[in-house]
C-alpha cells in the first residue's frame, strides 16, 4: 500500500482523528503571542484518493494561531478561535493568561477536519525580477503534459477566526 506524501492530494474528511504531539507557546515571527500545535494522523489509517488504498496514519501537521494582537478587531476574533480550540480539547477557558497561556492539549486526540492544501510550485526569481520587486519565479510545468507541478499539504479547516477541530476522540493508547 502506497504511503501519502506530498504528490498525492489528500482526501477532505471531517472524520480524521489527529492526536496533539507537541504544544509551544511563543512568539509569532511578527513578536505576537502564538500558540503552535503538532499533530498526528491516528485514524482512519488508510482512505481512498483517486481509486487507490492510501496509508495517511502517522501524516504530520501544524497549527499556529496567534491569541494576541495589537489591532483590536483581530485580537478579539483571534482570541474567540482559542476560545474555541480550549473548548474542543475540554480545557479551562476561564481566567486565560493572553501573556502565557496553560496549554494542555498535547496527548489528546480530536476529532477534525482536514483539507487538501494544494500550492503551486515555482522556479527562483531572475536577477531583473528582484530588482523589480517581483519575489517569485514562473510557475513551473510538467514538460510532458504542460500541467503546474503542485505539492499538497494536509492542512486543519478553518480560517481567519475558526478551525473546524470538533471535540475530545476517544483512543486507546493515542500518544
Amino acid at each position: 500500500m502506497k504511503q501519502w506524501n506530498s504528490s498525492i492530494r489528500w482526501e477532505r474528511k471531517s472524520d480524521y482523528i489527529l492526536t496533539c504531539m507537541e504544544e509551544l507557546f511563543a512568539p509569532s515571527n511578527g513578536g505576537s503571542p502564538m500558540v503552535t500545535l503538532d499533530f498526528e494522523v491516528k485514524s482512519p489509517e488508510t482512505v481512498e484518493i483517486d481509486g487507490e488504498d492510501i496509508t495517511v496514519a502517522g501524516t504530520k501537521m501544524k497549527l499556529r494561531m496567534v491569541i494576541a494582537h495589537e489591532n483590536p478587531e483581530y485580537q478579539a476574533s483571534f482570541r474567540a478561535k482559542f476560545v474555541k480550540m480550549l473548548n474542543a480539547f475540554e480545557l479551562p477557558t476561564d481566567n486565560i493568561d493572553w501573556n502565557n497561556p496553560t496549554l494542555g492539549f498535547k496527548g489528546k486526540s480530536v476529532y477534525a477536519l482536514v483539507e487538501d492544501n494544494a500550492v503551486v510550485q515555482r522556479g527562483s526569481p531572475t536577477k531583473s525580477d528582484l530588482a523589480k520587486g517581483v519575489k517569485e519565479g514562473p510557475v513551473l510545468v510538467n514538460p510532458k503534459t504542460k500541467l503546474p507541478l503542485v505539492k499538497h499539504y494536509p492542512q486543519i479547516a478553518g480560517g481567519f477566526d475558526s478551525v473546524e477541530i470538533y471535540g475530545i476522540a476517544d483512543v486507546a493508547g493515542a500518544l
